[in-house]
């Protein structure tokens, strides 16, 4: 198999390109092995809102590296490596679909689940009522996100939580927000940083290091590193 050498930078010249020339183009271009051209129904990359096929945009963005490929490796393949370089990778428009109403189902029901109320309550008097990462102190906006979920043994003790604005509280539960318990700085992955850029690298030790039970906290944010390595 044609090693795969492109960086994300070449990803992006790749996805420019489309853009010009239009997805027909793409797939005309870098058609299925037999050498017909059919629309991929599975594996995208999202990139500023918008869907791409993986399999032909990293024959292009390889192609762009300087290393046109001679063979068509699986979709899987594809999907791997544009998540080795931080892209958002989806199934399928449909899929992202059906995944946004399970996280708002997700939502409704962590609200509903007993022990939610008193748990928000806990970690709002040992942080303030306002978010880690923003500053934001609209209580309407305000959430209690857990560091390690319930879903995977963790508890509603206070040092388990940390308050989030509601989109920052979205982006940590997807793991485009990390919490980095070595040196209390916050991480904001490529593939949103665009819109969350004044946050990446922010220092949080100033508020963080007068929190009674920050080692226990420490704890429970490198269990969850843990536990999304293992993920991958």
């Amino acid at each position: 198999m044609t090693k795969l050498t492109f960086n994300r930078d070449h990803a992006k010249e790749a996805i420019r390109l489309v853009k010009i020339k239009g997805r027909e183009w793409l797939y005309e271009s870098y058609p299925k092995p037999d050498g017909q051209m059919r629309k991929s129904s599975t594996g995208f990359l999202m990139y500023e809102g918008v869907a791409y096929p993986v399999k032909p945009l990293g024959r292009l963005a390889n192609e762009i590296a300087g290393h046109p490929m001679t063979d068509n490796p699986i979709t899987n393949v594809f999907r791997k490596y544009f998540e080795s370089l931080e892209f958002q990778l989806i199934e399928s428009a449909n899929s992202e679909a059906e995944i946004a109403v399970e996280r708002q189902r997700r939502l409704a029901n962590a609200w509903e689940r007993p022990g939610q109320a008193k748990f928000r309550r806990a970690v709002f008097e040992m942080f303030g009522a306002r978010c880690l990462v923003t500053g934001c102190e609209a209580l309407i906006a305000l959430e209690a996100a857990h560091v390690v979920p319930v879903s995977c043994g963790g508890g509603d003790e206070a040092w388990n939580g940390i308050p989030l604005r509601a989109d920052i509280h979205r982006l940590f539960d997807a793991g485009s927000v990390i919490v980095r318990a070595e040196n209390w700085t916050l991480s904001i992955v490529e593939t949103v940083r665009k819109d969350y850029s004044q946050y990446h690298g922010m220092d949080l030790s100033p508020i963080i290091s007068k929190i009674e039970g920050n080692s226990k906290l420490a704890a429970a944010l490198k269990a969850r590193m843990n536990m999304a390595a293992n993920q991958k």
